[in-house]
C-alpha cells in the first residue's frame, strides 16, 4: 500500500519541492525533503528504512547520482527517480535497471512521479 512509503525527495528549487511533496503527503505518502546534498547526507543517516529517492540530477553542492549511490551503501536494492531539466547526463545509467532507477525530465507531471513511485516501491506480484 503506498501510504506506508517513506520516500525522500531531493531537489533544490523550493517551488518544485513543496510541489511535490504536499502532492506526495496528500496521496499518502511519508516524505523528508532536502534541498541539497548534505541535507540529503544527514537524512540517509538518520532514517530507519527509506523505501524510494526521488533525486535532481543537478544539485548545488553535488548530484544525485552520488547521492543515489551513498543512499544504496545503506540500502543497496532503494528504488530511486533521477529528476532534471538538462535532458542529460547519465540517463543510461538510469534506465539499466527500470526496477530500481528511472529517469524523468523537467517539465514532469507530479501524477508521473506518483506513478512510477507506485510501479518500483510496490511492484505486482504475478
Amino acid at each position: 500500500m503506498t501510504s506506508s512509503l517513506t520516500v525522500l525527495i531531493i531537489e533544490d528549487d523550493f517551488l518544485i519541492r513543496t510541489c511535490l511533496v504536499e502532492f506526495l503527503q496528500d496521496s499518502g505518502i511519508t516524505v523528508r525533503e532536502a534541498s541539497n546534498c548534505a541535507e540529503a547526507i544527514a537524512c540517509i543517516s538518520a532514517e530507519r528504512s527509506l523505501d524510494a529517492l526521488v533525486a535532481d540530477m543537478s544539485l548545488p553542492d553535488g548530484d544525485g547520482m552520488s547521492l543515489s549511490h551513498q543512499a544504496r551503501e545503506k540500502w543497496p536494492d532503494l528504488p530511486v527517480i533521477y529528476i532534471s531539466g538538462h535532458g542529460d547526463l547519465r540517463r543510461d545509467e538510469a534506465s539499466d535497471n527500470p526496477a530500481l532507477a528511472r529517469f524523468i525530465s523537467k517539465p514532469y507531471s507530479l501524477a508521473a512521479i506518483l506513478k512510477a513511485l507506485r510501479e518500483m516501491a510496490e511492484p505486482v506480484s504475478g
